[in-house]
């Protein structure tokens, strides 16, 4: 199974998967659009699923650059997780992180048996397959969504998801000459 599949299934499930709530709004204040809790949920889902995954691509690649790769993307993700939360919290919007569904999924994407050199590459893949679908999800809250916080956010980690996307790629082009 590769490694992080999950994680981009989890972009397009997270929908149904987790029910995110206005909680709190004090009155005259505008609940946030259904979009922008999609683009939420989606989001600190598969960021947590990437996080997991790139912990363990940290101890189980064998390339020092993938390894270095796994490293900067659990530091970076982790630094836009926890703005994002930041950005949640203002605005009260809820998600269980106990979902019976995500966590199932979460535990998927961790599985796998492919070791060395094989690992890597599929880890690699992953990253550039989650990495083109984040994309997507960050350009189409810049240019729909309603929340000026959530839309900010988007636009300021959208040249980071880019770089990560060059990064993994020319990491794969290097080791895999493809």
């Amino acid at each position: 199974m590769r490694i992080a599949t999950l994680a981009a299934t989890a972009i397009a499930v997270t929908v149904m998967a987790f029910g995110a709530q206005t909680t709190g709004r004090a009155a005259g204040q505008s609940q946030m659009a259904e979009h922008d809790k999609h683009f939420v949920k989606d989001v600190a889902q598969a960021s947590q699923i990437e996080i997991e995954t790139s912990k363990l691509a940290m101890t189980k690649a064998t390339n020092p650059d993938v390894k270095a790769f796994a490293t900067q993307l659990v530091n970076e993700h982790t630094a836009a997780s926890e703005e994002l939360t930041s950005v949640v919290k203002a605005n009260s919007v809820m998600w269980s992180p106990d979902d019976p569904a995500f966590k199932a999924k979460r535990h998927e994407s961790l599985k796998t048996t492919a070791a060395g050199a094989a690992f890597d590459k599929e880890y690699l893949e992953d990253m550039i397959s989650d990495h083109e679908k984040a994309l997507a999800l960050f350009g189409e809250e810049t240019q729909n969504g309603k929340d000026a916080a959530i839309k900010a956010f988007a636009d300021k980690t959208l040249p980071a998801l880019q770089e990560h996307l060059k990064a993994a790629r020319a990491l794969h082009q290097k080791l895999f000459k493809g």
